[in-house]
């Protein structure tokens, strides 16, 4: 959810963090597009098996800003099935057409499939304001929508918190919505010195209410690192400070599943619950800057790829205590391409990385199987820098401006099932792209006709 001009004003250098050089891999455009090959001219011809299947087998949709009605998504009801929690991927943060088109399934899954509740790659304790507005009608939309991001709050956050708001407001709709972020602690841009540390924050006002001794102990402790945990000085602290920082989290956590009973005699279920899991989430941001190599000087260090592994399984380990503890339904979870997929990441620049680590799809498919269904985006792609041979130019050639194509049929085709399974390049963040075997990361695909920034 960063904006292109939020991320135009990053610069690239030695001195970066890993926490740096990591958001610039996953959410930039144009600082490493030297390291992919250079464009050649598009070969398109091993395409051709998949593009005649799809042409019979896409289901065309329309165009988002001014479409009427549902009856081009009725398709994506049978695709789904009895799924839990529906994945749909984005090319790049920041495009107004991808959140448009969110917005717009989302609603339909919601009147028609028994969905409740969308989970979105932003901080677990910072989306607290957004879900606090769709289910009280407290605070600001603006507000809670900045809080989900670094950059510009984006007006296709306001509007779906808006619609859901309005949706809780109804007596009919006794299964409230929900909106809540999946991922560990915002840690700012590269080179940012605030200190971000909301969940450590809720935790400490819960136990000042339950257990003021506690919470003043656990304060006390917490002083030499509290002002470190930013962008730019998290990194820096040394392993043994990790390690003392690292049995202070794990004791709070310790301390309140210990204090269960006492703890819920002054407070809700929901609130203990709610403190509970945001103090592992202060454990998750702990874990992946632990992971991060300390050396930055050669650009991504080949064992990077253990701090990015560990950021997608706490997002994955976030879905499911959603899904298990706040959803009371079906989830929408909207999030990269790079996380949702069902396969490790490999390609351009993460091929730098000593081992592809694993995803949030990956996870998610091992735990619920059938239950998660994936849907992979691609923009119609410049021709000039698509890669031969690629998913992108595959989907392009269908000959539709948007459409949504399941990829369950294909297994009866055999050349197209052999193009599903040989790895081929889909596009990332316009710049860089991954290799995947389509079939394995994506139960479906779609495609969305051009790419504008987010409004």
């Amino acid at each position: 959810m960063k904006t292109p001009s939020d991320i135009l004003t990053f610069r690239i250098s030695k001195a970066l963090s890993f926490f740096a050089v990591l958001f610039c891999l996953l959410f930039s455009s144009p600082f490493f597009a030297g390291a992919q090959s250079s464009p050649t001219k598009p070969d398109t011809l091993d395409n051709k098996s998949f593009v005649n299947w799809a042409k019979g087998h896409a289901f065309t949709l329309k165009n988002t800003d001014n479409a009427v009605g549902y009856n081009d998504l009725l398709p994506i009801k049978k695709m789904i099935g009895n799924a839990r929690v529906v994945a749909v991927g984005e090319a790049a943060h920041g495009m107004h057409e991808p959140q448009a088109f969110r917005n717009r399934l989302f609603k339909y899954l919601v009147e028609e499939c028994g969905f409740t509740t969308i989970v979105v790659e932003a901080g677990l304790a910072e989306s607290t304001l957004a879900n606090t507005f769709v289910l009280t009608g407290k605070g600001s939309p603006q507000i809670a929508a900045k809080n989900l991001t670094i950059g510009n709050a984006s007006s296709e956050n306001i509007e779906l918190m808006q619609w859901m708001r309005k949706y809780n407001l109804s007596p009919a709709h006794k299964n409230k919505l929900k909106f809540l972020g999946m991922d560990v602690e915002i840690v700012g841009y590269p080179g940012d010195t605030i200190a971000r540390h909301v969940a450590i924050d809720t935790v400490l006002n819960y136990l000042k209410k339950v257990d003021s001794e506690a919470s003043a102990k656990i304060s006390t402790a917490l002083l030499p690192y509290i002002n470190r945990l930013s962008a730019a000085r998290y990194p820096a602290l040394t392993q043994i400070e990790h390690g003392q920082l690292t049995a202070i989290l794990e004791g709070m956590t310790a301390l309140i599943e210990l204090q269960r009973i006492n703890y819920l005699e002054k407070s809700s279920q929901d609130e203990y619950e709610w403190v509970h899991r945001l103090a592992i989430a202060a454990q998750q941001t702990e874990r992946i800057a632990r992971l991060t190599p300390q050396d930055q000087s050669g650009g991504v260090p080949p064992d990077a790829w253990m701090a990015s592994d560990a950021r997608d399984a706490a997002m994955a380990a976030n879905v499911i205590w959603i899904l298990n503890n706040r959803a009371n339904g079906k989830v929408l979870l909207y999030s990269h391409n790079a996380h949702v997929k069902n396969a490790p990441t490999t390609g351009s620049v993460w091929s730098a990385f000593a081992q592809a680590p694993n995803t949030v799809g990956q996870y998610l498919k091992s735990i619920l199987g059938k239950d998660y269904f994936i849907v992979g985006t691609s923009f119609a792609p410049s021709v000039a820098t698509a890669q031969p041979g690629s998913v992108d130019l595959a989907l392009l050639d269908v000959g539709k401006p948007r459409f949504i194509v399941s990829l369950k049929e294909a297994s009866i085709n055999p050349r197209v099932k052999n193009w599903l399974t040989i790895k081929r390049p889909i596009e990332a963040n316009m710049h860089f792209f991954f290799n995947l075997q389509i079939g394995t990361a994506f139960d479906a695909l779609l495609l969305l006709d051009k790419s504008s920034p987010a409004k």
